[in-house]
C-alpha cells in the first residue's frame, strides 16, 4: 500500500480526470459533483488507511454523440496502458459505460454517457492509501 498525502492523491485524481476530459472530446457544463471526497478505506480499521473519489460529470451535450464520447474516453484508456479497460451497453437506454485502472493500480476511471439526460458522468478513484505519518 503506497504512502501518499491526501494533496497528493487529489491532485493525481483531478489530473487524470482533465485528460478522460480533454479524451471525452465534447465540451459542456462541469459545474456539479466537482470534488475529490476523501473516506477511510473500506473494510479498514486504521484511520490512516484512506481512499478518494473524484466525482464529476459534463451536463448539456448532444445525446447522439454521448457514447462516440465515451468510447473515445475507452480508447485513449487502452492507448495510455490502461489495465482491466472493460465495456458494458445498458440495454434499456443504450447507453456505454467504461472502466479501466491504470497500470499501477492506484487509479481508477469509471465513465457512462446517460443519453436521455444529456450528460457523461465520471467517477475517478484511488486505491487504498496511507497517509504518512507526522
Amino acid at each position: 500500500m503506497r504512502i501518499a498525502p491526501e494533496i497528493q492523491i487529489k491532485a493525481e485524481l483531478e489530473r487524470v480526470s482533465e485528460q478522460v476530459y480533454q479524451a471525452l472530446g465534447v465540451t459542456g457544463s462541469r459545474e456539479q459533483g466537482n470534488e475529490v471526497n476523501f473516506s477511510q478505506c473500506e473494510g479498514q480499521k486504521d484511520a490512516k488507511v484512506r481512499s478518494a473519489i473524484h466525482f464529476w460529470q459534463v451536463d448539456g451535450l448532444d445525446p447522439e454523440g454521448l457514447n462516440q464520447a465515451v468510447e473515445r474516453v475507452r480508447d485513449h484508456l487502452k492507448a495510455s496502458g490502461w489495465i482491466g479497460a472493460g465495456e458494458q451497453w445498458d440495454a434499456t437506454h443504450t447507453d456505454l459505460e467504461v472502466w479501466a485502472k491504470n497500470p499501477e493500480k492506484t487509479v481508477a476511471v469509471w465513465s457512462q454517457a446517460l443519453r436521455d439526460r444529456k450528460r457523461v458522468i465520471f467517477r475517478v478513484s484511488s486505491s487504498c492509501f496511507r497517509l504518512p505519518d507526522a
